[in-house]
């Protein structure tokens, strides 16, 4: 087989073999800057300062984690928030850019290839010599060219800028993930605190009629002298605190329905119904482990792989102070005929090398590196900060549960004591040993217990959605981020 160079002059030849010869040498050549290691972070033996039965021994975070909750209700609308939110498809849309931006970047280990054509139409004068050898002046030129460009990554500069955006990319596929995760438990946390406010406005709704008419039957009462002023001014008083109490719930539930349904990709009008707080189960709390914090949260990785991509700067900013290699080669021809331009005696070519090492710069090139470090530095620390957020956010999460579990158990007592109360009030008041205020005022104790009831449930509820925020999601359970 006939070796393509061997029709080159020898001088030519030397410099073609020494081109490639650099050629493989950039291909095999060390990348500057430091090789990545993942920074050390706080280690944390246990989450709480004391065992919590709040820890959890339901194992680890399932990805549809929301499903513990037994609603259907919720399950639909976190599929449709998941599928139609804003949000979600910008993010989405960042994760496509970031991962073109790697190819593009990887474009770079190749050499670049141009092909030009160009047609004049020149008219040189009688003053000056004609260029053409049939002493023309007035002519039209056909020229073409074929042209290729290399610049060889001998130390490795696009390789760590390559480094850098995967490193972003997988940061924005991080992102995305803390995006679904963050909408999700917005989603779950929204509608249990819309069914918490519904059904407590409903019971303020019944104590004020409960009120209503124990404040008729008082001023019966005073009219035939059984009450006094005083007593009529108190339950007056207990009626408008009853009803100040009812417009910011119904304030908070309407705005709760239309982040809902902002949430889901809708429009305020079309807000989703709100199931009864009934109708969620109190799910079985998933198992807080500290030592796998880490590798659960989205957040804290993507903290991690902005530590990467600080890393890979530093070898960017080191092989721009390095010598810098371009290679180049072309291939054309001219003629006055197109159909000639590629004749004996019309081909024109090049090779050629440039060399290029930074000498003086004013200092911009070391200033460079030393703020790549610096970036480094300050992406640790970050990094760190992020561990500390998680296991804080954690350890929230499990004492607020301990403490709603506890204030649950008392609101229930309350509201079995005062429907005992109440049933005993009734009794009394069947067999007229009891007025019908007595059985009234009875009755809007246990409706506001009845309503601290269902507010303690909501949040027992809602902070468990804090759990399963705070441990992940459930969606790097495997490892791996799709």
């Amino acid at each position: 087989m006939r070796n393509p160079t061997s029709s080159l002059p020898s001088p030519n030849r030397r410099l073609l073999l020494s081109l490639l010869g650099l050629s493989t040498l950039a291909a095999t050549g060390c990348a500057v800057g430091p090789d990545y290691v993942r920074p050390a972070v706080p280690q944390a033996g246990a989450l709480t300062r004391e065992p919590l039965a709040t820890a959890g021994k339901g194992g680890p975070v399932q990805r549809q984690w929301w499903k513990a909750f037994g609603s259907p209700e919720l399950d639909a609308l976190v599929q449709e928030a998941l599928e139609r939110s804003p949000t979600i498809e910008a993010a989405s849309a960042t994760l496509r850019a970031a991962r073109q931006s790697v190819i593009a970047q990887r474009g770079f280990f190749y050499p670049t290839v141009q092909a030009s054509y160009n047609r004049s139409r020149q008219n040189t004068g009688g003053s000056m010599s004609p260029p053409l050898n049939s002493g023309e002046t007035l002519y039209t030129y056909h020229t073409a060219q074929l042209s290729v460009s290399y610049v060889p990554d001998i130390f490795g500069a696009n390789r760590r800028q390559v480094e850098g955006l995967q490193a972003a990319e997988e940061g924005q596929r991080l992102q995305l993930q803390a995006a679904r995760l963050t909408l999700a438990s917005n989603v779950a946390g929204g509608m249990l605190q819309a069914a918490m406010l519904a059904e407590q406005s409903t019971l303020i709704e019944q104590a004020i009629k409960a009120a209503e008419e124990q404040l008729r039957h008082m001023r019966l009462q005073q009219k035939n002298g059984y009450a006094s002023g005083l007593d009529l001014a108190t339950q007056q008083t207990l009626l408008i605190q009853m009803q100040q109490a009812l417009p910011p719930l119904r304030k908070q539930l309407e705005e709760t329905r239309n982040l809902l349904a902002t949430l889901a990709g809708r429009t305020p009008d079309a807000a989703p119904a709100v199931p009864q707080l009934s109708a969620f189960a109190l799910p079985e709390l998933p198992q807080a482990v500290a030592s796998q914090l880490v590798e659960q949260r989205p957040d804290v990785r993507a903290a991690e792989t902005d530590v990467q991509q600080a890393s890979a700067a530093i070898g960017v900013a080191k092989a721009a102070r390095l010598p810098q290699l371009s290679l180049t080669a072309a291939y054309g021809g001219g003629a006055t005929n197109f159909r000639d331009m590629f004749t004996a005696g019309n081909t024109v070519w090049g090779l050629g090398a440039n060399l290029l090492q930074p000498l003086f710069a004013g200092g911009t090139l070391a200033a460079h590196q030393r703020a790549a470090e610096a970036g480094l530095d300050a992406a640790a620390a970050r990094y760190r900060g992020a561990v500390l957020s998680a296991f804080q956010d954690v350890a929230n999460a499990l004492y607020a549960l301990d403490t709603d579990t506890k204030a649950l158990e008392m609101t229930a007592d309350s509201e079995k004591a005062s429907r005992s109360t109440l049933d005993l009030t009734r009794a009394q008041l069947r067999q007229g040993y009891s007025a019908k205020p007595a059985a009234l005022a009875a009755e809007q104790s246990w409706l506001q217990a009845r309503a601290a009831h269902v507010a303690a449930r909501g949040a027992l509820l809602g902070d468990a959605v804090a759990l399963y925020q705070a441990l992940g999601g459930g969606v790097l359970t495997d490892g791996m981020v799709d």
